[in-house]
């Protein structure tokens, strides 16, 4: 055997040993037993919300009147999807264990302009939990022209973990919260392209497992998913109206 023949041999094993420790390194730790069973077995929190005092409140000079409008209409999103969450249908026997939990802050992170250097986004911010445990985020924004005729707002959520629960209790959150920002209506152009951009939220994260790319099958993770959504909250309007009515009544 050659020179040049084990020098090659010895490049390729050593191309080899890289490849499958940067799969090693890229694959994730084992979820811990005790958060998998906060995950999954445990009750459903009960939210302690911190709500912002006012919105865009380190920067004052660049909200607008949409944001201001946005802000007060929203007050109440928090109480009015989680309603929904914990009592989908009348008389459920059973806690549900998705929650949302209002943060203090409202400058958006997750696909904000901001990260292209054109200034802050604002909006209201929430925690998603899954019973114990914090999986993600949620943003909801004004959008285009939002007036209370027309409140036209912008959604985005992040999830991680998402490999750790079933398809459909995720796929019954994201349709939860598109309810309440997005066109209600089944016969409308609005709510099937919103079905489609679930559907395809979902579909990543399995794709990204199971890619091949030129380091091998090294797409291994345990899910995380990002959805954005555009759509009218009409439907979350009604339903903040019908809470405060239940709360007077009470």
């Amino acid at each position: 055997m050659t020179f040049e023949v084990l020098a090659i041999i010895l490049f390729l094993n050593v191309m080899a040993t890289i490849t499958l420790w940067r799969i090693a390194a890229r694959k994730p730790p084992k979820p811990k037993k005790k958060f998998v069973t906060e995950l999954l077995r445990s009750k459903p929190i009960a939210p302690k919300h911190q709500p912002p005092k006012s919105i865009g409140e380190s920067i004052p000079s660049l909200v607008t009147e949409e944001d201001r409008l946005f802000f007060g209409d929203f007050a109440d999103f928090a109480a009015v999807v989680n309603w929904w969450l914990a009592d989908e249908h009348v008389g459920a026997l059973f806690p549900r264990p998705w929650c949302l939990q209002e943060l203090p802050d409202t400058e958006l992170e997750l696909n904000s302009s901001a990260m292209e250097g054109f200034g802050p986004d604002f909006g209201r911010r929430y925690a998603i939990f899954h019973n114990q445990v914090r999986l993600g985020t949620l943003e909801v924004s004004p959008g285009l022209d939002y007036s209370a005729e027309q409140p036209n707002v912008r959604t985005d959520i992040h999830l991680d973990w998402v490999r750790l629960l079933a398809f459909g209790t995720i796929r019954e959150f994201l349709a939860g919260i598109a309810l309440h920002v997005c066109d209600a209506n089944p016969n409308t152009r609005e709510y099937l392209q919103t079905q489609t951009h679930i559907d395809r939220a979902l579909i990543e994260p399995l794709w990204q497992t199971q890619e091949i790319t030129d380091l091998g099958m090294d797409g291994e993770d345990w899910g995380e998913l990002e959805l954005r959504l555009d759509g009218t909250a009409a439907w979350y309007l009604v339903r903040r109206r019908a809470l405060r009515d239940q709360r007077t009544a009470a």
